[in-house]
């Protein structure tokens, strides 16, 4: 049975951290042109998981208590009033 040794030219890793090496130099670069010009470096947006954390959050209780606000006022309109409108649809 042969032993494998890997030189240091291999590199052991998954295509994100590969992916992160790569653009490690690029992101500094605009770290240090931001920083010379006197800019602030832009935030990113916030991921998902990042915005879900954030929601006010109510405990089972709460939300079983609080009664639903529906503030729905129907108005008469041509989708939803159809006696005036029978002639409309006859079928001759």
């Amino acid at each position: 049975m042969a032993i494998i040794n890997y030189g240091k030219s291999v590199f052991v890793g998954n295509a994100r951290t590969r992916r992160h090496r790569r653009r490690q130099p690029l992101s500094r670069l605009k770290l240090s042109i931001d920083q010379a010009l006197g800019c602030e470096p832009e935030t990113p947006p916030l991921r998902r998981a990042e915005r879900i954390a954030q929601r006010p959050t109510l405990s089972r209780v709460e939300r079983a208590i609080t009664t639903t606000h529906v503030t729905r006022i129907e108005t008469a309109s041509f989708d939803n009033c159809c006696l005036p409108h029978v002639h409309l649809y006859a079928v001759r």
